[in-house]
Protein backbone atom coordinates (compact mmCIF):
# COMPACT_ATOMS: atom_id res chain seq x y z
CA UNK A 1 0.00 0.00 0.00
CA UNK A 2 1.01 3.33 -0.49
CA UNK A 3 0.59 5.18 -3.72
CA UNK A 4 0.12 3.54 -7.00
CA UNK A 5 -1.24 3.99 -10.69
CA UNK A 6 -4.47 2.63 -12.03
CA UNK A 7 -4.57 1.79 -15.59
CA UNK A 8 -6.61 3.62 -17.17
CA UNK A 9 -5.26 7.22 -15.45
CA UNK A 10 -1.52 9.36 -15.33
CA UNK A 11 -2.74 10.88 -11.55
CA UNK A 12 -1.63 9.16 -8.48
CA UNK A 13 -3.85 7.35 -5.92
CA UNK A 14 -3.15 6.63 -2.73
CA UNK A 15 -4.07 3.76 -0.29
CA UNK A 16 -3.25 3.03 3.61
CA UNK A 17 -4.49 1.32 6.48
CA UNK A 18 -4.76 2.78 9.89
CA UNK A 19 -6.30 0.93 12.77
CA UNK A 20 -7.68 -1.36 10.75
CA UNK A 21 -9.83 1.50 8.79
CA UNK A 22 -8.70 1.87 5.09
CA UNK A 23 -8.38 5.02 3.46
CA UNK A 24 -7.96 5.49 -0.36
CA UNK A 25 -8.51 8.22 -3.07
CA UNK A 26 -7.01 10.26 -5.37
CA UNK A 27 -3.83 12.29 -4.95
CA UNK A 28 -4.82 14.48 -8.12
CA UNK A 29 -1.87 14.89 -9.04
CA UNK A 30 1.00 12.76 -12.30
CA UNK A 31 3.99 14.06 -10.13
CA UNK A 32 4.72 10.87 -7.82
CA UNK A 33 6.60 12.96 -5.23
CA UNK A 34 4.24 15.18 -5.26
CA UNK A 35 1.52 12.58 -4.59
CA UNK A 36 3.63 10.63 -1.75
CA UNK A 37 3.80 14.16 -0.01
CA UNK A 38 0.00 13.97 -0.12
CA UNK A 39 0.01 10.40 1.36
CA UNK A 40 1.78 11.92 4.35
CA UNK A 41 -1.12 14.11 4.91
CA UNK A 42 -3.58 11.97 4.53
CA UNK A 43 -1.85 9.66 7.04
CA UNK A 44 -1.88 12.61 9.55
CA UNK A 45 -5.68 13.63 8.74
CA UNK A 46 -6.58 10.10 9.08
CA UNK A 47 -4.53 9.50 12.75
CA UNK A 48 -6.25 13.23 13.80
CA UNK A 49 -9.68 12.42 12.70
CA UNK A 50 -9.49 8.77 14.37
CA UNK A 51 -8.64 10.68 17.68
CA UNK A 52 -10.86 13.56 17.19
CA UNK A 53 -13.80 11.30 16.32
CA UNK A 54 -12.80 9.32 20.08
CA UNK A 55 -13.50 13.04 21.70
CA UNK A 56 -16.66 13.31 19.34
CA UNK A 57 -15.01 15.69 16.80
CA UNK A 58 -15.61 15.26 13.24
CA UNK A 59 -14.82 16.45 9.68
CA UNK A 60 -17.25 17.80 7.38
CA UNK A 61 -17.52 19.98 4.42
CA UNK A 62 -19.65 23.36 4.48
CA UNK A 63 -22.36 22.44 2.13
CA UNK A 64 -23.22 19.22 4.46
CA UNK A 65 -23.64 22.08 7.44
CA UNK A 66 -25.45 23.99 5.13
CA UNK A 67 -27.93 21.06 3.91
CA UNK A 68 -28.47 20.36 7.86
CA UNK A 69 -28.75 23.61 8.91
CA UNK A 70 -31.71 24.51 6.37
CA UNK A 71 -33.20 21.12 7.90
CA UNK A 72 -32.53 22.29 11.07
CA UNK A 73 -34.13 26.15 10.71
CA UNK A 74 -37.20 25.09 8.30
CA UNK A 75 -39.52 24.73 11.41
CA UNK A 76 -37.97 27.36 13.45
CA UNK A 77 -37.11 30.30 10.87
CA UNK A 78 -40.28 31.95 9.19
CA UNK A 79 -38.10 33.21 6.38
CA UNK A 80 -36.75 29.39 5.33
CA UNK A 81 -37.50 29.90 1.78
CA UNK A 82 -35.30 33.02 1.47
CA UNK A 83 -33.08 30.52 3.59
CA UNK A 84 -32.52 28.25 0.70
CA UNK A 85 -32.23 31.22 -2.09
CA UNK A 86 -29.51 32.33 0.20
CA UNK A 87 -27.76 29.11 0.43
CA UNK A 88 -28.02 27.85 -3.45
CA UNK A 89 -26.78 31.24 -4.67
CA UNK A 90 -23.85 30.45 -1.50
CA UNK A 91 -22.76 27.62 -3.59
CA UNK A 92 -23.33 28.74 -7.00
CA UNK A 93 -26.19 27.55 -7.67
CA UNK A 94 -29.50 29.47 -9.58
CA UNK A 95 -32.97 28.49 -10.16
CA UNK A 96 -33.55 29.81 -14.17
CA UNK A 97 -36.52 30.06 -16.00
CA UNK A 98 -36.94 28.06 -18.73
CA UNK A 99 -40.29 28.02 -20.42
CA UNK A 100 -43.15 27.56 -18.17
CA UNK A 101 -40.95 26.05 -15.02
CA UNK A 102 -37.95 26.54 -13.09
CA UNK A 103 -34.24 24.75 -13.65
CA UNK A 104 -32.05 24.79 -10.68
CA UNK A 105 -28.51 24.92 -12.78
CA UNK A 106 -25.55 23.97 -10.62
CA UNK A 107 -22.63 25.92 -10.62
CA UNK A 108 -23.83 28.60 -12.77
CA UNK A 109 -22.48 31.76 -10.57
CA UNK A 110 -19.35 32.22 -8.68
CA UNK A 111 -19.73 30.33 -5.28
CA UNK A 112 -17.96 28.56 -3.33
CA UNK A 113 -17.10 24.53 -3.70
CA UNK A 114 -19.65 21.88 -2.86
CA UNK A 115 -16.63 19.72 -1.19
CA UNK A 116 -15.10 22.50 0.59
CA UNK A 117 -14.29 21.19 4.17
CA UNK A 118 -14.79 23.48 7.04
CA UNK A 119 -11.24 23.23 8.67
CA UNK A 120 -10.14 24.43 4.86
CA UNK A 121 -11.79 28.15 4.99
CA UNK A 122 -9.46 30.64 4.87
CA UNK A 123 -9.84 34.47 4.65
CA UNK A 124 -9.03 34.52 1.39
CA UNK A 125 -11.44 31.56 0.42
CA UNK A 126 -14.27 34.17 2.09
CA UNK A 127 -11.88 37.37 0.47
CA UNK A 128 -12.23 35.98 -2.95
CA UNK A 129 -15.86 35.62 -2.53
CA UNK A 130 -16.71 38.74 -1.71
CA UNK A 131 -14.60 39.90 -4.62
CA UNK A 132 -16.69 38.13 -6.94
CA UNK A 133 -19.85 39.52 -5.59
CA UNK A 134 -18.31 43.39 -5.58
CA UNK A 135 -17.84 42.66 -9.24
CA UNK A 136 -21.65 40.88 -9.82
CA UNK A 137 -22.66 44.24 -8.42
CA UNK A 138 -24.21 43.25 -5.43
CA UNK A 139 -24.35 46.11 -2.65
CA UNK A 140 -22.40 46.20 0.59
CA UNK A 141 -25.50 45.40 2.75
CA UNK A 142 -26.28 42.21 0.17
CA UNK A 143 -22.59 41.19 0.56
CA UNK A 144 -22.90 41.20 4.36
CA UNK A 145 -25.71 38.88 4.33
CA UNK A 146 -23.80 36.31 2.58
CA UNK A 147 -20.87 36.98 4.68
CA UNK A 148 -23.15 36.68 7.77
CA UNK A 149 -24.19 33.38 6.85
CA UNK A 150 -21.08 31.99 6.64
CA UNK A 151 -20.89 33.25 10.13
CA UNK A 152 -23.71 31.62 10.89
CA UNK A 153 -23.24 28.34 8.94
CA UNK A 154 -19.23 27.74 10.92
CA UNK A 155 -21.20 28.72 14.27
CA UNK A 156 -23.33 25.98 13.46
CA UNK A 157 -21.17 23.45 12.36
CA UNK A 158 -18.65 24.51 15.66
CA UNK A 159 -21.98 23.13 17.78
CA UNK A 160 -22.02 20.05 15.72
CA UNK A 161 -18.39 19.72 17.05
CA UNK A 162 -17.23 19.98 13.64
CA UNK A 163 -13.10 20.86 12.78
CA UNK A 164 -12.66 24.60 12.62
CA UNK A 165 -10.07 26.44 10.48
CA UNK A 166 -6.76 26.64 12.62
CA UNK A 167 -6.62 30.25 11.77
CA UNK A 168 -9.37 32.49 12.85
CA UNK A 169 -11.39 34.33 10.40
CA UNK A 170 -11.66 38.25 10.37
CA UNK A 171 -15.01 38.97 9.99
CA UNK A 172 -15.27 42.86 10.31
CA UNK A 173 -12.51 44.93 11.70
CA UNK A 174 -12.81 48.24 12.14
CA UNK A 175 -8.99 49.09 12.38
CA UNK A 176 -8.09 46.53 9.32
CA UNK A 177 -10.70 47.25 6.46
CA UNK A 178 -8.60 45.52 3.92
CA UNK A 179 -8.80 42.09 5.54
CA UNK A 180 -11.99 42.64 6.58
CA UNK A 181 -14.71 40.47 5.33
CA UNK A 182 -17.76 42.61 6.15
CA UNK A 183 -18.03 46.08 4.44
CA UNK A 184 -19.33 49.46 5.52
CA UNK A 185 -22.68 50.38 4.39
CA UNK A 186 -23.58 53.53 3.01
CA UNK A 187 -26.47 55.22 5.09
CA UNK A 188 -27.24 56.69 1.96
CA UNK A 189 -30.75 59.30 1.80
CA UNK A 190 -33.90 58.02 2.72
CA UNK A 191 -35.99 57.43 -0.08
CA UNK A 192 -40.24 57.50 0.47
CA UNK A 193 -42.66 57.54 -2.50
CA UNK A 194 -44.49 60.98 -3.11
CA UNK A 195 -48.78 60.70 -3.90
CA UNK A 196 -47.78 61.31 -7.25
CA UNK A 197 -45.17 58.78 -7.90
CA UNK A 198 -47.47 56.13 -5.54
CA UNK A 199 -50.16 56.95 -8.12
CA UNK A 200 -47.44 56.44 -11.01
CA UNK A 201 -46.64 53.88 -9.53
CA UNK A 202 -50.48 51.82 -9.26
CA UNK A 203 -51.58 52.87 -12.44
CA UNK A 204 -48.56 51.44 -14.41
CA UNK A 205 -49.24 47.89 -12.22
CA UNK A 206 -53.14 48.40 -13.30
CA UNK A 207 -52.16 49.17 -16.94
CA UNK A 208 -50.42 45.57 -16.89
CA UNK A 209 -53.07 43.54 -15.38
CA UNK A 210 -54.51 41.59 -18.48
CA UNK A 211 -56.90 38.24 -18.59
CA UNK A 212 -55.36 35.22 -17.58
CA UNK A 213 -52.65 37.18 -15.96
CA UNK A 214 -52.85 35.96 -11.91
CA UNK A 215 -49.14 37.18 -11.44
CA UNK A 216 -50.21 41.26 -12.61
CA UNK A 217 -53.22 41.03 -10.28
CA UNK A 218 -51.52 39.78 -7.73
CA UNK A 219 -48.58 42.49 -8.10
CA UNK A 220 -51.22 45.37 -7.76
CA UNK A 221 -53.02 43.75 -4.48
CA UNK A 222 -49.55 43.10 -3.23
CA UNK A 223 -48.15 46.81 -3.60
CA UNK A 224 -50.96 48.50 -2.49
CA UNK A 225 -50.62 46.37 0.94
CA UNK A 226 -47.18 46.97 1.23
CA UNK A 227 -47.91 50.67 1.02
CA UNK A 228 -50.88 50.75 3.59
CA UNK A 229 -49.24 47.98 6.27
CA UNK A 230 -45.33 49.57 6.48
CA UNK A 231 -45.03 45.10 6.03
CA UNK A 232 -41.38 43.47 5.01
CA UNK A 233 -42.07 42.05 1.58
CA UNK A 234 -41.98 38.13 2.74
CA UNK A 235 -44.39 38.96 5.75
CA UNK A 236 -47.26 39.89 3.21
CA UNK A 237 -46.33 37.51 0.56
CA UNK A 238 -46.08 34.68 2.71
CA UNK A 239 -49.31 35.75 4.42
CA UNK A 240 -51.48 32.96 5.38
CA UNK A 241 -55.40 33.52 5.55
CA UNK A 242 -55.60 32.16 9.57
CA UNK A 243 -53.73 35.06 10.21
CA UNK A 244 -56.31 37.77 8.75
CA UNK A 245 -59.49 39.23 10.43
CA UNK A 246 -61.72 40.72 8.01
CA UNK A 247 -64.52 41.33 10.98
CA UNK A 248 -62.24 42.99 13.24
CA UNK A 249 -60.29 44.29 10.23
CA UNK A 250 -56.95 43.16 11.63
CA UNK A 251 -53.69 41.75 10.07
CA UNK A 252 -51.75 39.68 12.74
CA UNK A 253 -48.42 39.68 11.27
CA UNK A 254 -45.28 37.36 12.16
CA UNK A 255 -42.17 39.42 12.42
CA UNK A 256 -39.52 36.82 11.50
CA UNK A 257 -36.92 39.47 11.96
CA UNK A 258 -38.11 39.63 15.81
CA UNK A 259 -39.31 36.43 17.10
CA UNK A 260 -43.05 37.73 17.50
CA UNK A 261 -46.64 39.07 16.38
CA UNK A 262 -47.66 41.85 15.37
CA UNK A 263 -51.81 42.67 14.71
CA UNK A 264 -51.66 45.97 11.82
CA UNK A 265 -55.42 47.95 11.09
CA UNK A 266 -56.40 47.33 7.98
CA UNK A 267 -56.97 50.58 5.84
CA UNK A 268 -60.17 50.40 3.75
CA UNK A 269 -58.61 49.72 0.24
CA UNK A 270 -56.59 47.07 1.98
CA UNK A 271 -59.85 45.50 3.41
CA UNK A 272 -61.53 45.99 -0.03
CA UNK A 273 -59.13 44.02 -1.33
CA UNK A 274 -58.64 41.27 1.09
CA UNK A 275 -62.25 40.62 1.15
CA UNK A 276 -61.79 40.17 -2.85
CA UNK A 277 -59.23 37.98 -2.33
CA UNK A 278 -60.87 35.76 0.25
CA UNK A 279 -63.95 35.32 -2.51
CA UNK A 280 -61.21 34.06 -5.21
CA UNK A 281 -58.99 31.84 -3.20
CA UNK A 282 -61.31 29.73 -0.82
CA UNK A 283 -59.74 26.52 0.07
CA UNK A 284 -56.49 27.81 -0.30
CA UNK A 285 -54.00 28.25 2.86
CA UNK A 286 -52.05 31.64 1.42
CA UNK A 287 -53.75 35.10 0.51
CA UNK A 288 -51.02 34.80 -2.43
CA UNK A 289 -50.94 31.68 -3.75
CA UNK A 290 -47.62 30.30 -5.54
CA UNK A 291 -47.77 31.25 -9.88
CA UNK A 292 -46.94 29.02 -12.45
CA UNK A 293 -46.57 30.00 -16.36
CA UNK A 294 -49.42 29.17 -18.32
CA UNK A 295 -48.72 30.53 -21.41
CA UNK A 296 -47.06 33.54 -23.41
CA UNK A 297 -47.90 36.64 -21.18
CA UNK A 298 -50.42 34.55 -19.05
CA UNK A 299 -49.92 33.33 -15.33
CA UNK A 300 -52.24 31.36 -13.13
CA UNK A 301 -51.89 29.94 -9.29
CA UNK A 302 -50.18 26.65 -8.98
CA UNK A 303 -52.38 23.44 -7.74
CA UNK A 304 -50.21 23.08 -5.14
CA UNK A 305 -50.70 24.91 -2.27
CA UNK A 306 -47.79 27.12 -1.77
CA UNK A 307 -46.93 30.91 -0.96
CA UNK A 308 -45.87 33.36 -3.71
CA UNK A 309 -42.73 33.78 -1.93
CA UNK A 310 -39.68 35.75 -3.13
CA UNK A 311 -40.77 36.91 -6.53
CA UNK A 312 -40.04 40.76 -6.63
CA UNK A 313 -38.76 41.11 -10.31
CA UNK A 314 -42.41 42.19 -12.31
CA UNK A 315 -42.59 44.36 -9.70
CA UNK A 316 -39.18 46.32 -9.55
CA UNK A 317 -39.61 46.45 -13.51
CA UNK A 318 -42.89 48.40 -13.12
CA UNK A 319 -41.01 50.50 -11.33
CA UNK A 320 -38.40 51.20 -13.52
CA UNK A 321 -41.09 51.55 -15.93
CA UNK A 322 -42.31 54.60 -14.19
CA UNK A 323 -38.64 56.02 -14.07
CA UNK A 324 -38.42 56.63 -10.24
CA UNK A 325 -35.23 55.23 -10.78
CA UNK A 326 -34.23 57.45 -13.64
CA UNK A 327 -32.59 60.11 -10.99
CA UNK A 328 -29.16 59.24 -10.36
CA UNK A 329 -29.01 61.63 -7.49
CA UNK A 330 -31.82 59.67 -5.77
CA UNK A 331 -31.66 56.34 -3.62
CA UNK A 332 -32.82 53.24 -5.93
CA UNK A 333 -36.57 52.77 -5.48
CA UNK A 334 -37.11 49.01 -4.76
CA UNK A 335 -40.31 47.26 -2.91
CA UNK A 336 -38.88 47.74 0.73
CA UNK A 337 -38.92 51.54 -0.29
CA UNK A 338 -42.68 50.81 -0.05
CA UNK A 339 -42.09 50.35 3.89
CA UNK A 340 -40.41 53.27 4.03
CA UNK A 341 -43.09 54.89 2.44
CA UNK A 342 -45.37 53.93 4.62
CA UNK A 343 -43.19 55.03 7.86
CA UNK A 344 -42.10 57.94 6.67
CA UNK A 345 -45.60 59.14 5.99
CA UNK A 346 -46.58 58.27 9.60
CA UNK A 347 -43.68 60.79 10.78
CA UNK A 348 -44.37 63.58 8.69
CA UNK A 349 -48.27 63.44 10.15
CA UNK A 350 -46.85 63.26 13.44
CA UNK A 351 -47.35 59.72 14.16
CA UNK A 352 -44.31 59.12 17.47
CA UNK A 353 -41.12 57.48 16.49
CA UNK A 354 -41.80 54.88 19.41
CA UNK A 355 -45.66 54.06 17.94
CA UNK A 356 -43.95 53.41 13.99
CA UNK A 357 -41.51 51.66 15.58
CA UNK A 358 -43.95 49.53 17.25
CA UNK A 359 -45.78 49.06 13.89
CA UNK A 360 -42.80 48.10 12.01
CA UNK A 361 -41.78 45.52 14.16
CA UNK A 362 -38.27 46.93 14.53
CA UNK A 363 -36.46 44.85 17.32
CA UNK A 364 -34.55 47.52 18.37
CA UNK A 365 -36.13 51.55 18.47
CA UNK A 366 -32.63 52.94 17.56
CA UNK A 367 -33.60 51.33 13.86
CA UNK A 368 -36.57 53.90 13.58
CA UNK A 369 -34.05 56.79 13.93
CA UNK A 370 -33.37 57.18 10.28
CA UNK A 371 -36.60 59.04 10.23
CA UNK A 372 -35.83 61.28 13.02
CA UNK A 373 -35.05 64.47 10.94
CA UNK A 374 -38.57 64.23 8.78
CA UNK A 375 -39.97 65.62 12.01
CA UNK A 376 -37.54 67.93 13.61
CA UNK A 377 -39.70 70.22 15.31
CA UNK A 378 -42.40 68.43 16.39
CA UNK A 379 -40.92 67.99 20.03
CA UNK A 380 -40.15 71.60 19.82
CA UNK A 381 -44.02 72.25 19.19
CA UNK A 382 -44.92 69.82 21.96
CA UNK A 383 -43.09 71.28 24.21
CA UNK A 384 -44.37 75.29 23.56
CA UNK A 385 -47.57 73.81 22.97
CA UNK A 386 -47.42 72.49 27.02
CA UNK A 387 -45.75 75.41 28.28
CA UNK A 388 -48.27 77.76 26.66
CA UNK A 389 -51.08 75.47 28.49
CA UNK A 390 -49.86 76.06 31.59
CA UNK A 391 -49.82 79.95 31.02
CA UNK A 392 -53.17 80.71 29.67
CA UNK A 393 -55.36 82.81 31.37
Amino acid sequence: MGVYKRPDSDVWWYEFELNKKRYRGSTKTTSKRDAQAVLVDKRREAQEDQQQDRLGVKRSTLYAIALKWLEASETTHADHKNNLSRVRKLFGDELVQEGKGWTLKEGNRPGLPKDLMVHEITQETLVTLKGHRMKEGNSAATINREISLVQSLMGYAQSLSIVMPTKPIIWSERRNRAASLKMKESKGKLRWLTMEEEQKLLKELKRRVKPGDRSASDNLDLVTMLLDTGARYEEVAGLRWPQVDLEGAVIHLYRSKVDNEGGVRMTKRVLAILKHRREETRGRTFVFPAHVITGQGTTDWDRADDCRGHATGAIQAAIDACELNDDPTLDRVTPHTLRDTYASRLVQAGVSLLKVSHLLGHADESMTKKYAHLCPDMTGREAAAVLDGLHAD
